[in-house]
């Protein structure tokens, strides 16, 4: 007899359909990031840190489009808690949205910071940008020996700044993963159903 496997009903996105399954993918982002900018190694055939961090940015700020586009319970309930009104239309719903983005980054500052790297990643330059908020990868001197990295050599870290607040990229992170977990645990968005499949499934 032949498995059958239930596959998406969104047709242009690799088989996910549930933004739980957003929420792993920018955990997994995340851990890729810390790994890459943790393990001192020698230069490699691409700037891995720089590409991790640009797709973890993106896929905490669209988090954000996942959890709205769900259902519309979901919509509801998000609109409860943030108090704001939509109406169930593809207009209305698409306003929503926009409310809803408004609201989280005034809850997660961290998360207005991905809003800003997002955007600025996709469109390269921006017509209108953010002044206070800034990305960027800030090479200093190494003092103390470690792995490939001599004294005197120049190492990378990930900055991120917003109005006078400067810190590490992953730190900044690490805050919207939590966001977004505290959020989803409070909306009841996570399920045991919402597993991705593995490459390979066996059938005894």
């Amino acid at each position: 007899m032949e498995t059958q496997l239930e596959q998406s009903d969104i047709s242009n996105v690799f088989g996910m359909n549930h933004p739980q399954q957003m929420y792993v993918k920018l955990g997994w982002e995340l851990n890729a990031l810390m790994r890459s900018m943790s393990v001192w190694k020698d230069n490699e055939a691409a700037p891995e840190a720089l590409f991790h961090a640009f797709n973890t940015a993106i896929t905490a700020w669209h988090i954000s489009d996942w959890l709205w586009q769900y259902q519309p319970d979901a919509r509801s309930r998000i609109a409860t808690k943030f108090e704001f009104v939509f109406e169930e239309t593809p207009t209305g719903i698409k306003r929503g949205l926009e409310r809803f983005q408004d609201a989280v980054v005034l809850h997660c500052d961290e998360l207005r910071v991905c809003r800003e790297v997002a955007t600025g990643s996709k469109h390269m330059r921006k017509t209108k940008t953010d002044p206070n908020i800034k990305a960027q990868a800030v090479w200093s001197k190494v003092v103390d020996p470690a792995g490939f990295a001599k004294p005197g050599d120049l190492v990378m870290s990930l900055r991120i700044k917003n109005k006078d607040k400067e810190t590490d990229a992953e730190l900044a992170f690490i805050e919207v993963f939590s966001f977004w977990e505290r959020l989803m645990t409070e909306l009841g968005i996570f399920t045991r159903d919402a597993k991705l499949l593995d490459k390979i499934i066996k059938v005894s």
